[in-house]
């Protein structure tokens, strides 16, 4: 179980692995916040289960098993899914994830990759078969500028009520064009763990009164790390991604941390490179499987 200690004089290699353990810290918050939550954690593969109807709140992640026995444990995790009526999960690969041929197996009993996933539940989240490549940067190296770049009347706020929450919702599943009830799990989440008690921090852009753009700012894993960072495409080419992708990250290296990470869509890469991030050798997938 990660403790969060700061990622410091990092080698490329810790930086990738970072974007792993980042996301795994989320699950293990999302656990320790929401109620009648479940986790397990093993030396050969961990999961947990919260209530909010989103895949990403029921997952299975870190993943080291042998080809020998390998396929008795993905029908037993299943079977644990099942059991709960879970009505859907995410199994995350990627990192040190064995056996090789972990993928194969997992699409053998119907799940299907992120490529698959943005045809039928998010066709604004462009990926590709190998998953959303992991970027990292030097938070002392950002390119500040682009804070400087946005419309006048551009401000970024921390959500610290229900009518932003519903802002963030709202702006969340337009962009990725996901179902309403993906993004109606963020909302139940923050709302059940109390607006601005969450250990993720959501913000709003506002394009004067209108709220155009999000993100979200989670520590954990020894780095910072942004998630859901979403511009709606009427307000696209004006700076507005970049900088509300930097300025909370900018709040994290106010708070000690030396490294940012992020796993990108095709489309945001781009966008991060402007602001300081690299691309890595790393990809993170996930596969989604239904109950029935």
């Amino acid at each position: 179980m990660s403790m969060n200690t700061i990622l410091t004089n990092a080698t490329d290699e810790q930086l990738g692995l970072a974007v792993f353990e980042n996301l795994y810290d989320l699950f293990r918050v999302m656990a320790r916040t929401l109620p009648e939550s479940e986790i397990v954690e093993g030396d050969k593969l961990s999961y947990h289960l919260t209530f909010p109807t989103n895949p990403m709140f029921k997952g299975v992640w870190q993943t080291r098993l042998s080809s020998a026995e390998v396929d008795n444990v993905i029908d037993e995790t299943i079977a644990w899914f099942k059991e709960r009526k879970a009505p859907f999960f995410f199994w995350w690969t990627g990192g040190k994830t064995t056996p090789a041929d972990l993928e194969e197996r997992l699409v053998q009993r119907g799940m299907i990759s992120m490529e698959e996933q943005t045809k039928e539940l998010a066709k604004g989240i462009l990926s590709t078969q190998r998953g959303s490549p992991c970027m990292v940067a030097d938070l002392n190296r950002m390119n500040e500028s682009v804070l400087d770049s946005v419309p006048e009347n551009f401000v970024i706020q921390e959500v610290a009520n229900e009518t932003m929450l519903h802002d963030f919702k709202r702006i969340f599943v337009e962009t990725y064009e996901i179902p309403d009830w993906a993004g109606q799990a963020w909302v139940d989440a923050t709302l059940k763990a109390g607006v601005g008690k969450t250990e993720w921090k959501m913000y709003v852009g506002y394009l004067g009164d209108e709220a155009v753009a999000t993100n979200m700012l989670f520590n954990g894993g020894g780095v910072a790390s942004v998630y859901a960072v979403a511009t709606l495409s009427s307000a696209r080419g004006k700076g507005i991604g970049g900088a509300i992708t930097l300025k909370p990250l900018l709040e994290a290296r106010d708070m000690g941390y030396k490294y940012a990470v992020l796993f990108a869509t095709e489309m945001g890469i781009g966008a991060y490179k402007r602001i300081g991030f690299r691309m890595t050798e790393s990809r993170i997938n996930r596969y989604l499987w239904r109950n029935g």
